[in-house]
Formats: C-alpha cells, sequence, structure tokens
C-alpha cells in the first residue's frame, strides 16, 4: 500500500495497528483447568452453565435447591454480612498491629454500607472486586492527603471534638468527600460507600488521628472483607464476583480471539484502501488537472443561453402581429405553438 506525499512522491503506507481491549487478554480461561470446587470460588462457572448455578454437591449446600432462591438470597445475605463485620472488627481489636501499634478503630463505618452491596446485591457493577477494594482506597488516600493539610492549623483536632461552626472542618469534609469521588470517575472505580471512607479522613476525631495509618487500615479491612465474599457468595447458587477488573469477556478462546483479528485487519486494510484513494484525489486536484472529458479530447456541446433568449424575442414578434386580426380560438393556439416552439429551443 503507498500514498502520495505533497511533492507527488510514492510512499509506502504504514500500516496503522489498533490495540483493541481483547488484545490484552489471555487467551483462554485458565481458570478451567482448575478443580471445579476451586475454581467456582474465584467466579468461574463453565460455559454451559446459566442462573441460578448448583450449589456444593455435598449437604448442607447440596438442600439449597429445595427451597426457593429469594430465600436463600435473604439467609445469605445475612450470614455474609455478619461474618465479613465480625472479621473486621476481630483482626483489628485483637492483639495485631492494628490494634497495638496503629490504634485503629474497631472497625471504618463505611464498610457497612459495603455489606450491603457485597451481600446483598451482588451482581451490581460497583460491588464487585475492582470498584470495591480501588474504590475505598483512592478515597482513603485522597481524604488523607487532603486533611493533612488542613491539619497544619493546630486548632483543627479541636474542633472536631465540638459541635460549633468551624470553616476549616465543613470545607474539608466537602472538599474530601467530593474529591474522592472526583478521583473515583476518574479511574472508574465507583464505589458508593467509599464516599464516606473519604469523609471520615476529614471529619472522624480518631480517623484524622491515624494519618498516613488509615490507609493500611483501609486496604486491610477491604481484603477481609472480600476474602470472605468471595466464599459466602459462592458455595450456593449464586456467583461472585461477576468480574475482577472489568466487565465483558475478560477471557477469551483462542480461536474467537484470532477470529477477531482477521476481522480488525480487514478493516483497517479497506480504510487504508479508501483513504489512499482519497489522496491521490485531493493531489490531483491540487495539481489542477484536466478533467475526464476534456483529458479523452471529448468536446461538450452545451446550447447558448444568450441564444436561445434571441431566438425567442425574434419569434414572439411575428406571433403578435398575425394576432391581431386573429379570432380568440385561433390566437390561444398561436400563442401555444409559440411556447412549444420556445420550449425546444431551450
Amino acid at each position: 500500500m503507498q500514498q502520495t506525499s505533497r511533492n507527488g512522491e510514492r510512499q509506502p503506507m504504514q500500516k496503522r495497528t489498533q490495540r483493541t481491549p481483547h488484545s490484552i487478554k489471555f487467551r483462554r480461561d485458565y481458570r478451567a483447568d482448575l478443580p471445579l470446587i476451586i475454581s467456582r470460588f474465584t467466579g468461574y462457572r463453565p460455559p454451559n452453565a446459566e442462573p441460578p448455578y448448583e450449589p456444593l454437591p455435598f449437604p448442607p449446600f447440596s438442600w439449597l435447591e429445595k427451597i426457593p432462591l429469594r430465600l436463600e438470597v435473604w439467609v445469605f445475605g445475612w450470614i455474609g454480612a455478619f461474618g465479613g463485620i465480625l472479621l473486621i472488627e476481630a483482626i483489628m481489636s485483637t492483639s495485631t498491629a492494628f490494634r497495638d501499634i496503629y490504634h485503629t478503630p474497631t472497625i471504618i463505618t463505611s464498610f457497612g454500607a459495603s455489606a450491603v452491596l457485597l451481600f446483598g446485591v451482588i451482581e451490581s457493577p460497583v460491588a464487585q472486586p475492582r470498584n470495591f477494594v480501588l474504590g475505598h482506597f483512592i478515597s482513603a488516600l485522597v481524604g488523607t492527603a487532603i486533611t493533612r493539610l488542613w491539619v497544619l492549623n493546630a486548632s483543627y483536632q479541636g474542633y472536631l471534638e465540638n459541635t460549633h461552626f468551624h470553616p476549616s472542618t465543613f470545607i474539608n469534609g466537602g472538599l474530601s468527600m467530593a474529591t474522592s469521588l472526583l478521583a473515583m470517575l476518574i479511574t472508574g472505580t465507583a464505589h458508593p460507600p467509599a464516599g464516606a471512607t473519604g469523609l471520615n479522613a476529614a471529619v472522624q476525631s480518631d480517623v484524622v488521628t491515624l494519618s498516613w495509618r488509615y490507609l493500611p487500615t483501609v486496604l486491610a479491612s477491604s481484603l477481609i472483607m472480600l476474602g470472605w465474599a468471595v466464599i459466602i457468595n459462592n458455595v450456593g447458587r449464586r456467583r461472585y464476583p461477576l468480574h475482577w477488573w472489568a466487565p465483558g469477556a475478560t477471557f477469551v478462546h483462542a480461536e474467537e480471539d484470532s477470529a477477531l483479528e482477521k476481522a480488525e485487519e480487514g478493516e483497517i486494510e479497506r480504510e487504508e484502501m479508501e483513504e489512499g484513494e482519497l489522496e491521490r484525489e485531493s493531489t490531483a486536484a491540487s495539481e489542477g488537472l484536466p478533467r475526464d472529458g476534456e483529458k479523452h479530447g471529448e468536446i461538450m456541446l452545451r446550447p447558448s443561453s444568450r441564444r436561445m433568449r434571441r431566438a425567442s424575442i425574434e419569434a414572439e414578434p411575428a406571433s403578435l402581429e398575425s394576432a391581431v386580426d386573429a379570432s380568440p380560438g385561433e390566437f390561444s393556439n398561436r400563442r401555444l405553438s409559440s411556447s412549444r416552439e420556445r420550449y425546444r429551443l431551450g
């Protein structure tokens, strides 16, 4: 494929390469190589499986097929939320670095809202691992970074301990939460409860005291709840997560990927041919090449509009002079003949 440069020289056209989402995906779903009893806890289900899925094939989970799915969602939603919050509280309250060194609170309250998503509406896009973990972490990072600037005012910590109006605390709360939302939207990790994570970094006294130690606390809490969610949400007829990073075909088969690449290459080649043709036409027009008819020596005969008007003017007086002595019907016929004559000349 060649293209014409501005100076008229023919140069080879460079083939464009498009980086599609499929070019960074796995050739096949390697989770299928794992035993089904293990791969199900990564959110994998066989390609021919349809929801509601089969539960674990041993009691008491195999008995779940005998109860309505709605009842199963209620029961496991309650168990999941209870267990998730309990695990975080237990780890943060026992003799660990979080209690002895970081002096963290028992739990970050925004994870109560996350439990509703991770165990109640697990199919929601904002409940998937990427949004859950990164949403909380990004909000904690943004909220802590902004609050560190306000804490330079030595009186800021005291402002948080009373309910009087202090402009700095009010402004920082709104600024931290709004900026956290903006960061989540930009990174595609929106998770509604994470807005409270960014807000806590600005207005909760015990969280402000944590300073940068707030980040590992939030990250550890996220991973604890996520680990529990992939267990409890996959023992029954539900599936979690629907995707780990992005919706769609994260894992594709080699033959499907090959067919897609061939189709894309054909489309790119067709577009290159069209662009080359347009480039040649543009170059020809700029160089003032003659039209096709003139190039082959053809003479285009067009009737002269001036000659046509002159002929019609010369024909009109004759009809008017003879119309003086003519009867009305004959006059009309002559006017009609004159009009037809002008039409032929046109």
